[in-house]
């Protein structure tokens, strides 16, 4: 039986603990000013915003998005076109022609969707690489920039599967340069939104508040004997494992509520947006117990730490390339937290349509599990 008094009692210890090394939370301060430094600057104007040849500034070109097989993910962007530029995903065979070569209108530019090898399956399951071609009017291939500048965002918010996407760009007249542009000579800067700072930012605070500094308080505890004084106390695991729980919880809420307040406070009222951090911040305190129970001093349960976020970096990296690291990547409820978080960011997202929500709660309520046997068993030892 948990009682509300002890909870309290311990809760009072982890937050006494806290008040005489401040130090241990001065990232989430760090990461609150660099929020707040973004929120009262002005953007530096990106190439695409800078004036022409003529002296103009340059307009997003209406743009054709081709395909030859229907996908999932098409339908997605078809859901989420955008107001600028102008966007027309059509089939191939919808697109005029004129002596064998597309027939466009004036300024008009086109984005050809090829399906490399093994790809599979229409509207399910796909595995292989997806390459995109733009196909830009004149010389200058920064017309296409605020189309891409729309479709990577728009795409991180779909599941992809196995798909692996690439980019390049080339002239839609091949008289008009004489090479053709690659996603090389793009800059990642034009890529980068407020929203995406923002997620990164939540993700940095949930990790460190719920996995590091959870595995560095409890391994602190573990490795000079007060954890075991304190289970040798009136409280019992349970009420010992909950306010661990509450304590680093009540951390990640207050580090995420404050750089959103600051960043984007509209989206306070989001509840998927709460939901997810809810859940990431549980899962990540499920994985901190579980490394502090299994480590015998705190410099190996950090090593832990730190190996885990390193081996979940290259996990994601090698979905991207090999297909048994893909399905190694379904079971990881951080599969589902980037995705989740950067939709809220920039729309609002009902819980009943927050695509794979449910999954990442069925993993995360395992991982509870996990953590909870591991803890009942060695955490005190």
């Amino acid at each position: 039986m948990i009682r509300s008094a002890m909870i309290r009692i311990l809760l009072d210890r982890e937050f006494r603990r806290l008040r005489k090394n401040p130090s241990a939370i001065m990232l989430i301060g760090l990461l609150s000013a660099v929020a707040l430094l973004m929120a009262t600057s002005r953007p530096v104007s990106n190439k695409g915003d800078q004036p022409g040849p003529n002296g103009a500034s340059q307009s997003a070109v209406n743009v054709w998005l081709i395909y030859d097989q229907r996908s999932q993910w098409l339908d997605h962007l078809s859901e989420n076109l955008p107001d600028t530029p102008t966007i027309r995903i059509v089939h191939r065979d919808r697109v005029p022609i004129e002596n064998g070569t597309w027939k466009l209108p004036p300024q008009d530019a086109a984005v050809e969707v090829v399906y490399g090898d093994k790809f599979t399956t229409d509207r399910g399951f796909a595995l292989g690489k997806v390459v995109l071609i733009g196909r830009y009017p004149g010389k200058n291939a920064e017309t296409l920039a605020p189309f891409w500048n729309w479709f990577w965002p728009a795409l991180s918010e779909y599941h992809t599967g196995g798909l692996r996407f690439e980019q390049s760009s080339e002239p839609l007249n091949p008289d008009a340069a004489h090479t053709p542009t690659s996603l090389e000579n793009t800059s990642v800067a034009d890529l980068v939104t407020n929203e995406l700072i923002a997620t990164m930012l939540l993700l940095i605070v949930i990790f460190f508040a719920c996995c590091h500094l959870l595995v560095s308080f409890t391994a602190q505890d573990r490795e000079r004997g007060t954890l075991s004084a304190i289970v040798l106390s009136p409280a019992n695991t349970s009420e010992i494992l909950l306010s661990k729980f509450l304590f680093h919880l009540l951390i990640s809420f207050g580090g995420c509520l404050t750089i959103v307040a600051i960043l984007k406070p509209i989206v306070l009222t989001q509840p998927v947006l709460w939901l997810v951090i809810l859940l990431s911040s549980i899962g990540l305190m499920c994985v901190g117990t579980c490394i502090a129970t299994l480590a015998k001093t705190q410099a190996s349960a950090a090593l832990l730490a730190l190996c885990y976020m390193l081996g979940g970096t290259v996990l994601f990296y090698l979905s991207t390339k090999f297909t048994a690291f893909y399905f190694i990547k379904q079971l990881a409820f951080e599969n589902y937290t980037f995705p989740l978080l950067f939709s809220t960011m920039k729309r609002p997202v009902s819980v009943f349509q927050a695509p794979g929500l449910g999954t990442m709660f069925v993993l995360v309520g395992a991982w509870v599990g996990i953590a909870r046997s591991c803890f009942y068993r060695y955490g005190w030892r």
